[in-house]
């Protein structure tokens, strides 16, 4: 939700900051979303087409001169089409920029293709009568006594009290109407506290969405993810039946011919439609309500550093269960940590991510550093009993017998795959066997 410049140790420097609205559709901004999609398409078939005649387009520049000369002859009148011709800039820039991506991906998959699943894969056309995401800048949208004002879509919008200084707004076409994410500069600076000692590991999971725990005597939280999983489950069994309904009615149904014969492809319906839109709320509800918790619970334990379990591809290559999977990739724990990093850092914390590997096999209150040699399977080759120490679904037992909250040990563990020698305070280890859990309403 944030513009951000990265600098060491994963602290940010944010100059913007978006605040997102839903409005209801109404025919002028259909007609101009209507326009970005033809824009959108016609500025990708340009590209492609001068990549495949080797008569290239380099970059937003000459995209946007070929634009203008055919407003010029009338040639095509897209350009001016969009109500204000900054926002027909904002939507060749952004082409330029998938444009740009792609080449630069598929540069360093010639390099090095084992950084890839896959071949980056050419840019495609946006679908037919889509709607698509327009943008209007600082130049033609205005705020008038705490109101977003554009004149020309003759749009009035009450905004946040601390939204003074515009950027741009992007409409988003969603069901039912469009998202208005208003972009706006933030005048503070921050300034990072200094490193105190003091520590917070998160350990991201299921039904424990996030486990924050910390190296002072401070109880640790348990975010409770019971209310997301559920609205998880209730989304893919209901979407499921959506579709089965489809498939078997031929609802917006299109044949193409494929390799193994004529193939059946389905669009999205509006019964779907609406039941993403809503889960997409919740889970952006939970996330918000998550991340404001988090921090203000570091900020009462006087943390100065949170440490977050973050692997690569860990949603591609988990391997659970179907019915874990199902659990632990419907959960967005990137957006949520991206949520998090961003309103630590606004007050001054330090994030920082790292792989969280070996830490939910590993014993915190033996101070074993979360590796290989201490995990299960070297257990298991060394002969040492029990080989899986997490004696029940969130109880580890430590070597001297001691209990602690599983979650609690991960979370505890994060935080010394980046400071090794990090120290526990005496109390630790009588408060996290009694965590407190916190259920954010959604």
């Amino acid at each position: 939700m944030a513009k951000k410049k990265q600098m060491l140790r994963n602290q940010a420097d944010y100059d913007c900051l978006s605040s997102v609205y839903f409005v209801k559709g109404n025919p002028l901004l259909d007609q101009y979303s209507h326009k970005a999609h033809d824009l959108y398409n016609r500025a990708l078939y340009d590209l492609r087409q001068g990549l495949f005649k080797r008569k290239y387009i380099n970059g937003y520049g000459q995209l946007d001169s070929l634009f203008k000369r055919r407003y010029l002859s009338r040639e095509s009148m897209l350009y001016h089409k969009l109500g204000y011709v900054q926002s027909a800039q904002q939507t060749l820039k952004e082409v330029n920029t998938v444009w740009s991506a792609w080449l630069s991906a598929l540069k360093a998959y010639r390099k090095n293709p084992t950084k890839f699943t896959g071949k980056p894969r050419i840019p495609r056309y946006l679908r037919k009568n889509q709607r698509h995401t327009f943008f209007v800048t600082n130049q033609n949208a205005k705020i008038k006594d705490g109101y977003l004002v554009i004149p020309k879509f003759k749009f009035k919008l009450k905004l946040a009290p601390q939204i003074t200084v515009l950027q741009r707004v992007a409409f988003k076409p969603g069901y039912g109407g469009y998202k208005v994410i208003v972009q706006y500069r933030i005048n503070k600076e921050v300034q990072y506290l200094p490193d105190n000692g003091k520590y917070m590991g998160i350990d991201p999971g299921i039904d424990n969405a996030f486990a924050c725990a910390t190296n002072t005597e401070k109880l640790p939280l348990l975010i409770n993810g019971h209310n997301l999983k559920s609205v998880n489950q209730y989304y893919n069994k209901e979407h499921s039946r959506l579709k089965a309904l489809q498939a078997k009615y031929h609802q917006l149904e299109t044949k193409i011919m494929t390799k193994q014969g004529i193939k059946p492809i389905y669009q999205e319906t509006k019964a779907m439609q609406r039941i993403t839109e809503w889960r997409n709320r919740k889970i952006y509800q939970f996330a918000h309500k998550a991340s404001k918790r988090i921090v203000e619970y570091a900020l009462s334990c006087g943390v100065n550093t949170i440490v977050i379990g973050n692997n690569k591809s860990w949603k591609r290559s988990s391997n659970m269960g179907q019915k874990n999977n199902q659990n632990f990739i419907g959960i967005p724990h990137k957006t949520m940590i991206d949520m998090i990093q961003y309103k630590a850092n606004l007050v001054g914390i330090t994030v920082i991510r790292t792989n969280e590997s070996y830490t939910s096999q590993t014993s915190s209150l033996d101070h074993e550093k979360p590796c290989w040699a201490n995990g299960n399977q070297s257990r298991k080759k060394q002969g040492k009993s029990p080989i899986n120490r997490r004696i029940h679904r969130g109880l580890f037992k430590a070597n001297n017998n001691r209990l602690i909250n599983a979650d609690v040990n991960g979370a505890l563990q994060i935080i010394r795959k980046v400071f090794p020698k990090y120290s526990l305070n005496d109390g630790i280890a009588g408060v996290v066997l009694r965590p407190v859990k916190w259920t954010p309403l959604i």
